[in-house]
């Protein structure tokens, strides 16, 4: 898959009839394939009867070291030196109380 080797599960859930007010049963079906060398998911597949289908694909996998200009610090960037604490302030969010 994407030119990488991968393992796959497939699990099939059933809710039986009348379990959650379902008038049927409701199979929810997962597929999540996996790379082992990349230790990480490349495809997943949900089907979920109350909530539609969800699908994750990882595409244009590159296996190239990334371009080092991604991790270089900016010529700009500077460190300050902070004369008191640092407050964190949101909009919505009260202060608490000191």
């Amino acid at each position: 898959m994407e030119g990488v080797s991968v393992t796959g599960t497939r699990t099939t859930r059933t809710i039986p009839a009348g379990q959650i007010g379902n008038d049927k049963p409701l199979s929810i079906v997962t597929e999540v394939w996996t790379s082992p060398e990349l230790k990480t998911v490349v495809s997943s597949k949900r089907s979920d009867p109350r909530m539609g289908d969800q699908t994750f694909q990882l595409t244009n996998i590159v296996r190239a070291e990334p371009d080092p200009t991604l991790f270089t610090v900016p010529s700009d960037f500077m460190t300050l030196d902070a004369a008191g604490p640092v407050v964190y302030k949101d909009a919505g969010v009260p202060a608490p109380d000191r």
